[in-house]
């Protein structure tokens, strides 16, 4: 074992897994981008969306069989490859078909980057740091969460300068990454599967299975949360302030979102410390409250400014809890299933993740065409309590286990 290479894994994994946890700067102007510079209608928008996703969900499988092939280690490089693809193909790509092909290569750079979860496990477990994986991943978690708040606050005024400018330092920070992913080493003997063995299939215990289920509902929870919430706002603000005034108060919540992301990346591994298992719970728990808190806040009327503040605030909370939960959720699922069932555990929850956002986000469209945005509101409420219940089921089950 080389503890020179294990030492420089160690100090560059944070910084590599916060850097490449998404598309720096194009997350930030991505939909101005498209729309100003690409000359892209709305319905072509949403249509990229569709087409990477559900391409992303029938490979999927096919996706599983390289990673068991290649291992973790080349399944991160890969990943961070597919990203680098992405940013340059978005960033320059002529036309429609090139620009819907850098959508698909970025939603597939993230079945490969989610290894490096694996790998991190496996390369505490050699240095018996076992304990230090919620500790590591909440420090990637807090470095993208700095990152993307300043970004924020600079994304729009580099754009007016250079309609290209933030494009190009996506492109460059996505360079970096996959420069640093040669550093991301699984050391372990579990980087591949060896196919030449007789195939164990993975054991859906009932821990594993309500896993499965907490993640895939977890997640299009809060994004649609973020999404459809953010509009739900716009609509109420619309309706005592203009254009202008709207924008700028959405302006302060972003970035207000933003600030407690970090905070709650820096908090969050005191938190865990503290409460433990129990916090598989509590997350459900403030993901409920914070849409119950728009919802609340929609119906305030005699005071603006009570408003916004109970609107925002449960906005704020999404941002809060969304980092926390998938540490945990990971760090649960890989102590929960055999060592060389890890790469098919973490490629099945992305998969249940994406074809439960894919369900939600086609029925919430259905919805919405006769329906005010308070109906979609109110369902995300009840897949929250759904939620809620399958984590105390799952606190249970592993309190039982000990």
């Amino acid at each position: 074992m080389n503890n020179k290479k294990l030492n420089i894994f160690n100090k560059i994994y944070p910084l590599y897994a916060g850097l490449s946890a998404d598309l720096l700067f194009w997350i930030a102007i991505d939909t101005l981008f498209l729309t100003v510079v690409k000359g892209l209608a709305p319905a072509q928008i949403s249509l990229l969306t569709s087409i990477s996703t559900i391409t992303c969900i029938v490979l999927q499988l096919p996706f599983l069989k390289i990673i068991k092939k290649i291992g973790n280690t080349n399944s991160v490089r890969l990943g961070s490859l597919m990203l680098l693809l992405s940013s340059v193909l978005l960033t320059f790509g002529p036309n429609y078909i090139f620009i819907a092909i850098g959508k698909i290569f970025y939603e597939m750079s993230f079945t490969f980057q989610n290894m490096n979860s694996a790998i991190l496990k496996n390369n505490l477990e050699i240095q018996k740091r076992d304990k230090d994986f919620i500790k590591i991943k909440t420090q990637a978690n807090t470095v993208y969460a700095i990152v993307t708040m300043i970004i924020s606050f600079i994304a729009s005024p580099m754009f007016n300068i250079n309609h290209y400018f933030p494009m190009i330092c996506c492109v460059l920070f996505c360079l970096i990454c996959f420069v640093l992913s040669f550093n991301i080493i699984d050391f372990s003997k579990l980087d591949k599967t060896d196919v030449s063995k007789k195939k164990v299939k993975i054991k859906y215990s009932k821990i594993v299975i309500s896993l499965i289920i907490s993640y895939a509902l977890f997640y299009p929870i809060v994004n649609s949360g973020q999404s459809e919430g953010k509009l739900f706002i716009q609509q109420q603000l619309l309706l005592d302030f203009n254009v202008e005034t709207t924008a700028l108060i959405i302006g302060w919540i972003l970035s207000a979102s933003r600030i407690i992301r970090v905070i709650s990346n820096i908090l969050f591994n005191k938190i865990y410390d503290k409460y433990k298992e129990k916090v598989g719970v509590m997350l459900p728990v403030l993901l409920a409250i914070s849409i119950i808190l728009m919802i609340v806040g929609s119906f305030i009327a005699n005071n603006i400014i009570l408003k916004i503040i109970v609107m925002s605030l449960g906005y704020v909370i999404l941002l809060f809890i969304r980092d926390p939960f998938k540490v945990y959720n990971q760090e649960l699922a890989l102590n929960n299933v055999d060592k060389e069932h890890q790469q098919s555990l973490l490629t099945l929850l992305e998969l249940a993740r994406r074809i439960v956002r894919a369900i939600i986000s086609l029925s919430f469209t259905a919805i919405l065409v006769h329906n005010p945005m308070i109906v979609v509101i109110v369902i995300l409420l009840i897949l929250s309590i759904l939620e809620i219940i399958v984590g105390i089921r799952l606190y249970k089950m592993i309190k039982g286990k000990r």
